[in-house]
C-alpha cells in the first residue's frame, strides 16, 4: 500500500468508473443505476480513507521473514545484514560455533558475514536457511501451510528453481518429439503437465502400489543408515520424488531413532505439479519437527552435478547425504551406469545412495522362463491394475499427437536396453496408427528388472559399495531396496 497511500480514491477509480459508464450506456437500467451509485459514494470513500489510521509494521517482525540475500554488497548493507543474522542466532540461543556446525559452514565464514566483512554467498545463505531456529517466527510466511497435528502456522516454504529449468521449453521439446516418427520417450517428459501428473497419482493410489509401498522396510533402512553415519546431520535428497511419500516416510523413521536429528529433506522433480504437491505434503507432515527443514527443487536430476548447493563442503564430516531413488525412477533411466558415473559425481565418501528397483524373475539367459514368470511380460497383471498405467500412456499420446486413429500398447522383452549384466527390461511400446495411414512407434517406458549381485558389482566399480539390501513384495513383483555408501577414491574394489 505504500505506492497508493497518498493518492485519493477519486484519482484511482474515477477514470475506471467513467469508462464503465460509457460502456454500459446502452445497457439495462439496473447497471446504469449501479454506476450512478458508485459516483455518489466516491466522496464518502475518500473521507473514510483519509480518516483510516496508518499502520506501522512492528520492527520486531523483521526477523520473521527468514534469512534472505542482502540487497547489495555495500558496506552499510552488509553490516546491517550481519547484525540481523547475529540477532537471529542469539535469539535462537546458539553460539557462533554451534550455528556454524548446524549450518554446515566454517566458523570463520559465519564470523565474516556477521561482521559484514564479506558478502554471503548463495550457498552460505542456503545453508543458513536450513537451520529452522533462524526463522524465529515463520508465521508471516506460508500461513496457508499448517501442521495436520498442531493446526498452527509452523512452516516456512522454500523452493528453488534450478538455473536451466524452463517448463515451456520442455513442453515444446515433448511436442516436437511426439510429432516425429517415434523413438524412446524419456521419463523426463512423462509427467510435465497436470493431466499426466494426476494420472501418475492415480496409479500410485492403486491397492497393489500402496500395498507394495507399505511393505518397504524403511525402518530397517533408517537403522542401518543411522548406524553407519553416526551422530551427524543428514541431507535426504529425493530424486524424481513424485508425490514424496516414500522420502517423507524415510525421514520420519530416521527421526523416530533420533528426535533431535538435524535433517534437511530435498525433494527434486522436473514435474511442477508433482514437486509442489510433494513439498506441501512434506511441509504438513514435518512442519512440527523443529530440527527438520524441507526444500522443493524444480529441476532435472540428470543435471545434479551442476546443483552445487546440494554438493557443499564434501570433506566435512558432520553431515552425510542420503540420495534416494524410489519407485521405478532408477529402473526407467536409459543408461543407469552413465547416470551414476556422471550425475552422482559430486557426492563425497560416506554419503549414501538408496535404490528401489524390481528384481529379475529368472536368469537373463533363460528368456522363456522370464516370459512365463514376469507378470508384466506374461500378461498376468490384472486389468484393474494395468488399465490405469496403459491409459496414462494412451492419454498422453492423444493429447500431443493430432490425427490418431488407434494405439496398440504391448510389452517386449528387451536385453539390449540394460547395461547391467543379468538384467532385462519390459519395454512398453506403443504403436500409433494415424488417420493418414502413417505408423509411429514409441517406447514409452523401460520397466527394468535387476540381478542384485550383478548390480552390486557394477555399482562397486563406480565407487558405491553395497552395505545392505532388502527384498520385499514377493506377492506382486519382488522388489529390492539397495543401500550403497560412497567409497574413498583410494578404496580397493571389493
Amino acid at each position: 500500500m505504500e505506492q497508493t497511500e497518498h493518492i485519493p480514491v477519486r484519482t484511482l477509480f474515477s477514470e475506471t468508473i467513467d469508462v464503465l459508464g460509457e460502456l454500459i450506456k446502452k445497457s439495462p437500467p439496473a447497471l446504469r443505476r449501479a454506476v450512478v451509485t458508485l459516483r455518489e459514494t466516491m466522496p464518502h470513500a475518500e473521507k473514510a480513507r483519509a480518516d483510516y489510521p496508518r499502520v506501522e509494521v512492528a520492527t520486531e517482525l523483521h526477523l520473521s521473514a527468514g534469512v534472505v540475500e542482502p540487497d547489495s554488497h555495500e558496506a552499510r548493507v552488509l553490516k546491517e545484514w550481519g547484525k540481523d543474522l547475529e540477532q537471529r542466532r542469539r535469539a535462537a540461543g546458539m553460539t557462533r560455533k554451534v550455528l556454524a556446525e548446524r549450518a554446515g559452514i566454517s566458523e570463520s565464514t559465519l564470523r565474516n558475514v556477521e561482521t559484514g566483512r564479506r558478502p554471503p554467498s548463495r550457498t552460505t545463505i542456503m545453508h543458513l536457511q536450513s537451520v529452522p531456529e533462524l526463522r524465529i517466527d515463520p508465521s508471516p510466511i506460508g500461513a496457508h501451510i499448517t501442521s495436520r497435528r498442531q493446526k498452527v502456522q509452523d512452516f516456512s516454504p522454500n523452493c528453488w528453481l534450478t538455473p536451466e529449468y524452463d517448463a515451456l521449453k520442455l513442453h515444446n521439446e515433448l511436442t516436437m518429439h511426439l510429432k516425429g516418427r517415434g523413438g524412446h520417450l524419456e521419463q523426463t517428459y512423462l509427467y510435465l503437465d497436470p493431466s499426466s501428473a494426476a494420472a501418475w497419482c492415480s496409479i500410485a493410489e492403486q491397492e497393489s502400489y500402496t500395498t507394495a509401498r507399505n511393505l518397504m522396510p524403511l525402518g530397517r533402512v533408517a537403522e542401518r543408515i543411522a548406524a553407519l553415519a553416526g551422530p551427524v546431520g543428514l541431507d535426504v535428497i529425493g530424486l524424481g520424488c513424485g508425490d514424496g511419500k516414500d522420502e517423507v516416510r524415510l525421514t520420519q523413521r530416521l527421526l523416530d531413532l533420533n528426535r533431535n536429528l538435524n535433517l534437511r529433506l530435498y525433494l527434486l522433480d522436473i514435474s511442477q505439479p508433482l514437486c509442489s504437491g510433494a513439498y506441501r505434503q512434506a511441509a504438513e507432515l514435518l512442519g512440527d519437527r523443529p530440527t527438520v527443514s524441507v526444500y522443493a527443487i524444480q529441476g532435472n536430476f540428470h543435471n545434479l552435478q551442476r546443483y552445487s548447493p546440494l554438493l557443499h563442503a564434501p570433506e566435512r564430516a558432520h553431515r552425510r547425504r542420503v540420495v534416494c531413488m524410489f519407485g521405478n525412477t532408477f529402473a526407467n533411466l536409459q543408461n543407469e551406469v552413465m547416470f551414476v558415473r556422471n550425475s552422482l559425481l559430486g557426492f563425497a565418501p560416506g554419503d549414501f545412495l538408496l535404490l528401489n528397483v524390481p528384481a529379475t524373475m529368472a536368469s537373463a539367459d533363460k528368456p522363456t522362463e522370464i516370459l512365463l514368470k514376469d507378470r508384466r511380460l506374461s500378461g498376468q497383471v490384472p486389468t484393474d491394475e494395468k488399465s490405469p498405467q496403459d491409459q496414462h500412456q494412451l492419454d498422453l499420446l492423444r493429447r500431443y499427437i493430432p490425427g490418431i486413429k488407434n494405439i496398440d500398447i504391448r510389452p517386449v522383452l528387451d536385453f539390449d536396453a540394460c547395461p547391467i549384466p543379468g538384467s532385462y527390461a519390459a519395454d512398453i511400446r506403443a504403436t500409433v496408427h494415424m488417420m493418414t495411414g502413417e505408423t509411429k512407434q514409441f517406447s514409452v517406458l523401460y520397466a527394468k528388472r535387476y540381478d542384485q549381485a550383478q548390480l552390486d558389482c557394477k555399482m562397486c566399480k563406480e565407487g558405491w559399495l553395497p552395505v545392505a539390501h532388502w527384498r520385499y513384495a514377493e506377492e506382486y513383483h519382488p522388489r529390492l531396496l539397495l543401500l550403497y555408501q560412497r567409497a574413498r577414491p583410494d578404496c580397493d574394489e571389493e
